[in-house]
């Protein structure tokens, strides 16, 4: 059996879930807690597999107590089960120590799916939250690869705009630059990507995912 808690401020959400899972035939609800004090406490001494976890909450937020948890030593999965979607919530929990993020208008089936699943170690996510991610993901290694060639936001743009086949007087034109402006900055573009033209250039770029 898979033991849960089930942590949510509001007692017909808590009854709903436990219905929900009890149907499952493999998941067994050995505690629920109202508030954040309550969570930390049934988790040290119940020692769950799952914790189903709240993000709005009395006494402290879902991430609070995600952080809390994982500093007692908690070691099962921890997923913020919410309706709050927003990117920023899901970056937080995610770094918190949160296995994963569902909203509470995930189906049933795929509810007790994600519990099994991150009962075994696998990561959980919303399908409706995993673009975000995506993109957060690709703009985090983007800053990476363009703090490791040193270039600035400017010469980005110069890359992006040049990779669409701007001519330099347009790019001037488009960044208020004057011609010999761009054309010194594509010299250092060069230099810092190891280019010996544009095309090589945006070449470079393209692979390394700068543009």
């Amino acid at each position: 059996m898979i033991t849960v808690l089930l942590v949510d401020d509001h007692p017909v959400v808590i009854e709903g879930l436990r219905k929900l899972l009890e149907t499952a035939g493999d998941i067994d609800v050995t505690g629920t807690a109202h508030d954040a004090a309550t969570a930390l406490t049934q988790a040290k001494a119940l020692r769950p597999q799952v914790i189903l976890l709240d993000l709005r909450m009395p006494g402290a937020t879902g991430i609070q107590t995600t952080r809390r948890l994982r500093e007692q030593q908690f070691e099962g999965a921890i997923i913020v089960l919410t309706s709050y979607g927003d990117q920023a919530y899901v970056t937080q929990a995610l770094e918190a120590g949160a296995d994963g993020y569902l909203l509470k208008s995930t189906p049933s089936e795929q509810l007790i799916t994600s519990i099994r699943d991150a009962s075994h170690g696998r990561r959980q996510l919303s399908p409706e939250l995993l673009d975000g991610v995506l993109e957060e993901i690709g703009g985090l290694a983007r800053e990476k690869t363009a703090r490791e060639f040193a270039l600035s936001e400017e010469e980005i743009e110069i890359l992006r705009r040049t990779s669409q086949g701007a001519s330099n007087r347009a790019i001037a034109t488009g960044m208020d630059l004057s011609e010999v402006a761009v054309k010194k900055r594509l010299a250092t573009i060069y230099q810092k990507l190891g280019a010996s033209d544009r095309a090589s250039a945006v070449a470079v770029a393209i692979r390394r995912g700068l543009i």
